[in-house]
């Protein structure tokens, strides 16, 4: 792998850690965070953690932000921060460990100007304005 197959590894994991920052804010339907016993820190993290399907230990530990009512927090730098670091840290582990998994993401990559290239002059001859 040279540094090109490094970038597009990096951006292209950027992009899935923002869809599931979008994808967990956007669908989740019960809250996080309970809040049943105010000002007792452990004893809500073990509630939360025990009757959330969301919450965990690692959204203690990484810092995840919540609403007022419990829910995964959308306009939040901290958690698009936390999902890309997750998603580049896991898929590079991912990519860099398994050489059958990086010689078919480098075989991808090396052709996908190509597909792309082929796509746009496709869509460009069959163009029709009216």
């Amino acid at each position: 792998m040279n540094i090109w197959h490094y970038v597009v590894a990096i951006v292209t994991l950027t992009a899935l850690g923002a869809a599931v920052h979008v994808f967990r804010s956007s669908f989740n339907f019960i809250p996080d965070r309970f809040n049943a016993a105010p000002g007792q820190f452990w004893r809500n993290h073990a509630i939360d953690d025990m009757l959330s399907a969301n919450y965990g230990f690692w959204d203690m530990v990484a810092g995840t932000e919540y609403d007022e009512d419990g829910f995964y927090e959308f306009f939040s730098r901290r958690n698009l921060r936390i999902c890309f670091t997750w998603t580049i840290a896991i898929g590079m582990t991912l990519l860099l460990s398994y050489q059958d998994l990086q010689d078919k993401f480098t075989a991808v990559v090396d052709v996908a100007p190509g597909w792309l290239w082929a796509l746009f002059v496709y869509r460009i001859e069959n163009l029709t304005i009216f």
